[in-house]
């Protein structure tokens, strides 16, 4: 008898747990009664530069971002972690990437013609005119990649390294006959031949190695970049030339972007626009400590003769202008450009 009413309780046990189970379940399924926890996302940020502003960029926005969106997760890749420049840009149209900065130029790739503009020798784009370059490009969205910023990264100052067994450029005839690393833009090739140089488009990631081998004799690179990248290893005599701005992007996956909760991505995209004023004014002193570390390191800085650097804009001049002369896009784009500069 006792042990019948022992299966007795077992069973009304078991009966309870089930209509337990039953009604935990039917509450999750109708979407109450239980917590839920957001979905992660993963924002995998890269970037070609190492210790400049794009870097200082990133890991001010991922900062922001821990704190105030903690279900964006912000894993950053700089130096070209994630493969060369146009891998990394095709990661982002494809989507394996979430975001990427670099010099607009390179993003010819998802946006050809108008990407190329960011690079034009004569703009003069400082940096307090980001906002202008927002005005201009932040609204421009693509299938692919959508824009979170874009910003100067420092006054139109680049540099020409040449390799330690060369002489400085001091003169433009010092040029005839270099392999000189450019910017994939027809705003720096196109100079280069006219000067009688060879450029030679490349990836950051592989110059320094083309410095060493000898595969390049110079590159055109900011003063930022050279000096991160410790190019005074390779190519100590840097001459700095007041030409060709350096714009920079954050491209973002448009389905990634898309698909966030729409809170989450207002947030993200402010918090993208605030983080650029903050790097904007901590690059402004970049040059200068760039400038410092070169030759602190036993690099030499030959700034160009006034006649040299004279001749060199015309050059500069004469051999883009058919560039945008003969582009109706482009010179809508740089009438529109100049006059919100003004």
């Amino acid at each position: 008898m006792q042990g019948h009413k022992l299966i007795i309780i077992r069973i009304r046990k078991m009966n309870i747990r089930r209509k337990l189970l039953s009604c935990i379940l039917g509450c999750a399924v109708l979407g109450f009664g239980l917590p839920t926890v957001a979905q992660e996302q993963k924002l995998k940020f890269a970037s070609a530069t190492l210790n400049d502003v794009q870097h200082q960029y990133q890991m001010m926005f991922k900062d922001r971002v821990s704190k105030e969106l903690p279900d964006v997760a912000v894993e950053l890749y700089p130096a070209s972690q994630l493969g060369p420049i146009p891998r990394m840009v095709e990661g982002v149209m494809f989507g394996t990437i979430e975001s990427f900065i670099t010099a607009t130029a390179f993003l010819s790739q998802v946006d050809p013609g108008s990407r190329h503009l960011m690079s034009h020798p004569f703009l003069k784009i400082r940096p307090r005119h980001s906002n202008c370059c927002h005005l201009m490009y932040s609204g421009k969205e693509l299938k692919t990649t959508a824009t979170l910023v874009i910003f100067s990264q420092s006054r139109p100052l680049f540099t020409v390294q040449t390799r330690s067994f060369q002489k400085p450029i001091k003169s433009l005839q010092d040029l005839a006959g270099l392999k000189v690393r450019v910017l994939g833009t027809p705003f720096q090739i196109e100079p280069m031949k006219a000067l009688g140089a060879t450029p030679v488009p490349m990836p950051l990631s592989e110059v320094m190695p083309a410095l060493q081998t000898g595969a390049i004799d110079a590159v055109i690179a900011a003063p930022t970049v050279a000096a991160a990248f410790r190019y005074y290893d390779a190519a100590p005599y840097m001459a700095m030339v007041d030409s060709w701005p350096l714009i920079v992007t954050v491209a973002t996956s448009s389905n990634w972007l898309n698909n966030l909760p729409d809170e989450t991505r207002e947030r993200l995209q402010n918090i993208a626009h605030e983080v650029e004023s903050e790097a904007v004014n901590w690059g402004l002193g970049d040059v200068q400590r760039a400038a410092d570390a070169w030759t602190a390191n036993g690099g030499s800085l030959t700034p160009l003769t006034p006649d040299a650097e004279e001749s060199l804009q015309a050059v500069i001049a004469s051999s883009t202008a058919g560039l945008i002369e003969n582009n109706t896009v482009l010179s809508a784009e740089v009438e529109a450009l100049n006059g919100l500069l003004k």
